[in-house]
C-alpha cells in the first residue's frame, strides 16, 4: 500500500515514521516516574468489555512486536461510567502516562475533551458527540461506519459516477450510514434520485426491486450488514453498479457471498490482504468473529500510533503509516483510514485496489 499524500496536503508534511528529534525519548525517560503509554478501556464493562479486550490484545500484540521498545504498555481496566474513566485517566497521568490510548466510548471520549485534564497527547479510540473542540493534545482514531460511507461516495464520485439511489436497512446504523453518504454525494456535486429502504419481510423485496428499475441511477448505494445485504441484493439491478460499506463484510464463509457478487465495498488490509507485509508482521487471534477480529487491528494500530507519538510529540498534517487497519493519515487531529477496496467474485471478497488517498477528502 504505497504511502501518499491526500491531495488536500503537502509535500511538506512531517511522515508519520520519520525518526524522532534526539531528545524526544531521553526526555519522556527524564521523569522519576516510569513513562509509559497508557492504554484506558472499559475492561470492566458488562456492555463494552467484549470490545475493549480485543483491542487490548491487539495492541498487547503490537508491543510485544516492538523492538527496541519505546516505551512500555499499561493498562488501566475502567468501567463504563464517565467519572471512573476520568479518574483513571488521571491515575495514568499520576503514574507517569506519557502518552494515553483512549477512552473507547464516545460519551467518554466527549466527557474527556471537555475535562481540561489532556495534559499528554491521547489517543482516543472514538469520536465526540457534536462539533466539539478538540484540546491540544487529543487525537482521535476510530471505526466509524459514517465515515466508511464518506469515503464510498467519494470513491463512486471518483470512478465517474453522477447519479445515485440508494438502498437502506430498516436499521439505526444503516440510517446513520445512507444519511452521511447522501449528504457526502450531494456535497460533491452528485445527484440522488430515489431513497428505498426495506425490512427482511420478504414481501417487500418485489416492490423495492420496481422502485429501483423505476428510478435508473449510475449506481446503488446499499447501506445494510452481511445477513441483510444478502437478502436484498437478488432484488436489485446486477448491472447497476453497487456501492457499500464494509456492513457487508461478513468474512469468506464458502458459499455465503454468492448473493453480493459484483458489489464494491472497502475494508482493512488485516481482512482483506492477510498476505501483506505489513499485516502479516502481527500475530493472528484465535477463534474472533469478524468484529472482534476489526477491533483488535484497531489496537495494533493505535498502539503503533501512540509509538510514533512518543516519538514525535508535535505530528503535522499529513503524517501517515501504513496500517493494518488501511492507509493512515493526519489530518486537524483526526487519523483518517482510506482502505483496501474489494469486490465480491464468486461469492468471495477479493482485494482489487489498495489505498487511494483521493477517497480520503475533509476529516469527519
Amino acid at each position: 500500500m504505497p504511502a501518499a499524500l491526500p491531495e488536500n496536503q503537502t509535500a511538506k508534511a512531517t511522515p508519520l515514521i520519520a525518526p524522532p528529534p534526539p531528545t524526544a525519548v531521553a526526555i519522556l525517560q527524564s521523569s522519576g516516574l516510569k513513562a509509559h503509554i497508557a492504554l484506558l478501556l472499559p475492561l470492566k464493562s458488562a456492555s463494552f468489555g467484549p470490545a475493549a479486550k480485543a483491542v487490548r490484545q491487539g495492541a498487547v500484540a503490537a508491543s510485544i512486536m516492538q523492538i527496541p521498545a519505546v516505551l512500555p504498555l499499561q493498562v488501566y481496566p475502567t468501567g463504563d461510567q464517565v467519572e471512573d474513566i476520568v479518574s483513571a485517566y488521571q491515575q495514568a497521568l499520576q503514574a507517569g502516562a506519557k502518552i494515553v490510548i483512549g477512552p473507547l466510548t464516545r460519551n467518554a471520549v466527549t466527557a474527556l475533551a471537555k475535562s481540561g485534564l489532556v495534559e499528554v497527547p491521547t489517543l482516543a479510540l472514538n469520536y465526540p458527540e457534536g462539533e466539539e473542540v478538540l484540546p491540544e493534545n487529543l487525537y482521535l482514531f476510530g471505526l466509524t461506519a459514517e465515515g466508511e460511507a464518506r469515503q464510498a461516495a467519494r470513491r463512486a464520485f471518483n470512478d465517474g459516477w453522477r447519479t445515485a439511489l440508494t438502498v437502506t436497512a430498516n436499521t439505526p446504523l444503516a440510517k446513520r450510514v445512507q444519511l452521511a453518504f447522501s449528504d457526502a454525494w450531494r456535497g460533491l456535486g452528485g445527484k440522488l434520485v430515489a431513497q428505498a429502504s426495506f425490512s427482511p419481510e420478504q414481501t417487500q423485496f418485489p416492490a423495492l426491486h420496481d422502485t429501483v428499475i423505476k428510478h435508473r441511477a449510475d449506481i446503488i448505494f446499499l447501506a445494510a450488514d452481511a445477513e441483510r445485504a444478502r437478502m436484498v441484493r437478488p432484488y436489485l439491478d446486477p448491472n447497476t453498479p453497487t456501492y457499500a460499506t464494509s456492513m457487508v463484510f461478513g468474512g469468506n464463509q464458502i458459499g455465503r457471498n454468492v448473493d453480493l457478487n459484483g458489489v464494491l465495498f472497502a475494508d482493512m488490509p488485516w481482512l482483506l490482504v492477510p498476505d501483506h507485509p505489513a499485516v502479516m508482521v502481527y500475530p493472528r487471534a484465535e477463534n474472533f468473529s469478524i468484529e472482534q477480529e476489526r477491533l483488535y487491528a484497531l489496537g495494533i494500530d493505535a498502539f503503533r500510533i501512540a509509538t510514533v507519538m512518543a516519538q514525535n510529540p508535535r505530528l503535522g498534517d499529513g503524517s501517515m503509516l501504513d496500517g493494518v487497519t488501511g492507509q493512515i493519515s493526519l489530518a486537524n487531529h483526526q487519523f483518517q483510514r482510506e482502505m483496501a477496496v474489494a469486490q465480491f467474485r464468486e461469492g468471495t471478497a477479493v482485494a482489487t485496489e489498495f489505498a487511494n488517498p483521493k477517497n480520503l477528502g475533509d476529516p469527519q
